[in-house]
């Protein structure tokens, strides 16, 4: 039989055990493989049991006979039972007492313990085993014993005259213990075949989960952090066998245009469109994905730049030649272009700085006139072309004449001829292309105008040419200070803007800019002599309202301004009518032991609701800071800036003393006892001691362990997996729940959650705000999305874990986390996080009245 056959038929099979099962036995893994165990049990006795009527009808022991067709029918009503009444343990001991009753009888009428049945007893433990577990087991192992031992005591003591039958008494043992063979080989194989089918499920929604988390789920492309890994990996590959590989970074020419005139829905079409032209066009061993917005990033393996180039002027032709309608465009037809910048990977270089440079390629072919392929400078294996060339460049048609260099294209007019930065009409054009892609991407673009302190005097004492030299060698020590993929350019006189992208907080800016200072702490040499210079920096940050580019420059001088008036070598930040103090990142770096000291942190708890009851269970602690200047200081500004002052481990340890004092005291007047989760840090983790410090404080504060809930994300998990587990064991033992926090954003695998020691998996509110989606449009993106949540809920049932849903929001999104069987939920849809106080009369109403159910 083919293996297409095995699995049609086990499916089959399966199918009609699951009539027996209801709907709600089928939530839960364990309960399900219990209730088809007891299926499977009927079904051996269904049919073995006839067969072996027959044989003692056969030998002439007819009452036998009719026993175990009574018997037997007992047993096969456990299915309905178990249908009609919804009971694993109704029908699972409903069977157990006919099965036990049957060799019992037998064993007493046919000769006692020498019976040929006598065997039989052990096999009421063995199913037991199966159907309800060691507990189960045990006590039906008792039970039979008991009973072989009154049977042999009957007959030893002479308490009763036990028949044996006058039959061939070899014949039947030989039948009864073949039978008994054949009978715990086919429950075992029975019970194999649903064990095997649960993996199976388990092991294709793992399959799901990975396959939609490493898609993009518009294009079905790879998604941008997916292709950054395999191009971690083939960057890897080429360091290590000296062969390079090109990436290739398309731009679909005026997609905003598109947006704009025909709508989203369009756009959408198109993009799809554009990603199936080019997998159309690439080999099985290139990697292509979506980079973001309208950018598509293409791998080649071991390809020289030559070859990528006649690759993606290939491409570049066939989407020239697509074409784009249908029911999203109103009956249109739409047009595409696509303009392609072109690197080759230089061993040892950072993944970063190679699409730095197929960035800054693929700038010069949209310069250029877009629907174009540019290759960057350093990879370009073409004769050097003629000046003339260069400047006719732009008048050719779309994708045609030679092409030009992004290294010779800047080395025109259109960069600084002193410093040898880009000069502030080609800063212009940078800037309004990084505004759009933040917009696109929704990261952070920051704008630093810096401007030399007494820059005059410089002049008046070492004379213009001294002045020259000095603006050049600062402009060099700005550009070394940046990452490849940053912007520097002389904006005029003594002034320079640095240009900052990709940015994740509006710390980072400021990072930076203090970085440019320090440097600046060194002097320069001018002259042949030592120079001392000072810079005031103003940072404008974008997205941000009402802002476009004019805007933006105008809001960094602002701040610039400001930090002249504040003294030599500062920073400021704009921020409408204020601008922050001066280095606010380094006050609050500071001022963290005074918070922890002055009693200025503090904890506030968000609620988590078990979605069957709808009741309070448990809470989350979240850390605050209440700064005296600032006010109230976002954790994602000053947790960072304590783990780098290693100030977060007696954070931690307050935070952990404090939420378990508060949760003795809600027990102690008189409310319901509830899970206090606390969320560890990667520097606690890495602190020796930890398991010993969390039950010290237990003991101290009188908590109870079983109350405890402490969250580790997945990524802190990773980076030690054999001492996270050992650490988690540890604490488990002592009766401490572990989670994993943020489950489903990068490291989701079988591997480590079948290996780590946890008890629950809290669903990222990455996939939950996806859900609920509706409305036109929504629907193909809202089943994906349903289906990834749906897996994550059903993988972490499989492996024994509860699941609770993060950053619930809507009834919708709630609605969907119950029907996929979801078990508890947090977020703004219940509560935000509440002060003690709060928290406790929300316990009080729900001792009082009904359950939590949201308004």
């Amino acid at each position: 039989m083919s293996d297409n056959s095995r699995q049609r038929w086990r499916g089959r099979y399966l199918d009609a055990a699951h009539l027996f099962v209801p709907g709600r036995l089928r939530q839960d893994a364990t309960a399900l493989a219990r209730a088809e165990n007891v299926v499977n049990a009927a079904l051996m006795a269904a049919t073995a049991g006839p067969l072996y009527a027959l044989a003692y009808w056969m030998l002439g022991l007819r009452l036998a006979a009719a026993e175990i067709l009574a018997c037997c029918l007992v047993m096969l009503m456990a299915p309905p039972v178990l249908r009609l009444t919804g009971s694993i343990a109704l029908a699972r001991e409903l069977f157990l007492c006919a099965l036990f009753f049957n060799f019992t009888w037998l064993t007493w009428h046919l000769g006692g313990i020498h019976a040929p049945t006598a065997s039989w007893l052990i096999t009421a433990p063995v199913v037991a085993m199966f159907l309800g577990g060691v507990a189960s087991g045990v006590f039906w192992l008792m039970v039979s014993c008991a009973a072989a031992a009154a049977i042999w005591g009957v007959s030893a003591f002479g308490l009763a005259a036990l028949h044996t039958p006058s039959l061939d008494m070899p014949l039947l043992h030989l039948i009864c213990n073949l039978g008994l063979y054949v009978v715990v080989l086919v429950f075992v194989l029975l019970f194999e075949l649903t064990k095997t089918e649960g993996f199976v499920k388990l092991q294709r929604a793992l399959a799901t989960i990975n396959e939609l988390a490493i898609r993009d789920e518009l294009t079905g492309s790879h998604n941008r952090r997916f292709l950054l890994g395999l191009i971690d990996r083939e960057k890897e590959r080429a360091d290590r066998n000296g062969r390079p590989f090109c990436l290739c970074l398309f731009d679909i020419d005026f997609f905003k245009r598109i947006n704009d005139t025909y709508g989203h829905a369009a756009g959408d079409l198109v993009l799809r469109r554009f990603a199936e032209a080019v997998q159309g066009q690439v080999r099985g061993t290139d990697a292509f994905g979506r980079y973001g917005g309208e950018e598509f990033l293409l791998m080649l393996p071991e390809t020289p730049a030559p070859d990528a180039l006649v690759l993606a002027e290939r491409v570049r032709r066939v989407i020239a030649g697509l074409r784009c309608s249908g029911q999203e465009t109103g009956g249109s037809e739409i047009s595409l272009t696509v303009s392609v910048g072109v690197v080759e990977y230089r061993l040892g270089e950072v993944v970063a700085q190679a699409i730095a440079r197929a960035d800054e390629a693929l700038y010069v072919a949209k310069s250029l006139g877009r629907n174009r392929v540019q290759c960057h400078d350093d990879d370009e294996r073409l004769p050097v072309l003629p000046k003339l060339a260069v400047e006719q460049a732009g008048a050719e048609g779309p994708g045609s004449g030679p092409r030009v260099s992004a290294g010779r294209l800047q080395g025109g007019a259109q960069c600084d001829q002193l410093t040898g930065l880009l000069n502030r009409n080609l800063l212009r054009d940078r800037l309004r292309h990084a505004m759009d892609r933040a917009n696109r991407n929704r990261r952070l673009v920051a704008l630093l105008l810096l401007n030399i302190n007494g820059f005059k005097e410089i002049n008046d004492e070492f004379g213009y040419e001294a002045g020259d030299e000095l603006l050049a060698q600062a402009g060099a020590a700005i550009r070394r200070c940046l990452r490849d993929s940053d912007t520097v350019a002389r904006w005029g006189g003594d002034e320079f803007i640095a240009l900052l992208e990709d940015l994740s907080f509006e710390s980072d800016a400021q990072v930076v800019a203090e970085k440019v200072l320090d440097r600046f702490g060194l002097p320069l040499s001018v002259a042949g002599r030592e120079c001392f210079v000072t810079l005031a920096v103003g940072v404008a940050l974008y997205p941000a309202a009402d802002c476009d580019l004019d805007a933006l420059l105008k809001r960094a001088d602002i701040a610039m301004r400001g930090a002249k008036r504040g003294g030599e070598h500062s920073v400021r930040v704009y921020s409408g009518d204020t601008v922050q103090p001066q280095s606010e990142r380094l006050a609050l770096k500071n001022g963290l032991r005074d918070a922890l000291a002055q009693g200025q942190l503090f904890l506030e708890y968000q609620p988590q609701i078990d979605l069957a009851s709808r009741c309070v269970v448990g809470v989350e602690a979240l850390l605050r800071w209440q700064h005296p200047v600032y006010g109230r200081v976002d954790p994602g500004r000053f947790i960072p800036l304590a783990e780098e002052t290693s100030m977060i481990v007696p954070i931690g340890d307050w935070a952990l003393r404090t939420a378990c004092l508060q949760n003795r005291a809600w027990r102690a007047s008189g409310l319901p006892e509830i899970k206090t989760a606390v969320n560890l840090s990667a520097r606690q983790l890495k602190e020796p001691g930890l398991p010993a410090r969390v039950l010290a404080i237990l003991h101290e504060t009188g908590m109870p362990a079983r109350c405890l809930d402490l969250e580790i994300t997945e990524g802190m998990l990773i980076e030690d997996l054999a001492g996270n587990c050992a650490l988690m064991s540890g604490l488990r033992q002592a009766g401490v729940l572990v989670s994993i926090d943020d489950f489903g954003t990068g490291y989701s695998s079988l591997n480590y959650l079948s290996e780590l020691p946890i008890d629950i998996l809290k669903m990222d509110g990455l996939f939950v705000r996806r859900l609920g989606a509706a409305g036109a449009g929504a629907g193909r993106s809202c089943g994906r999305s349903f289906a990834i949540a749906e897996a994550i809920v059903s993988m972490a049932h499989r492996l024994g874990l509860n699941v609770i849903a993060e950053a619930v929001e809507t009834p919708e999104q709630l609605a969907d986390l119950c029907a996929m069987g979801c078990d508890c939920a947090q977020g703004y849809y219940f509560a935000r996080p509440l002060p003690p106080a709060e928290v406790a009369a929300m316990l009080a109403r729900q001792v009082e009245a009904a359950p939590l159910v949201p308004a």
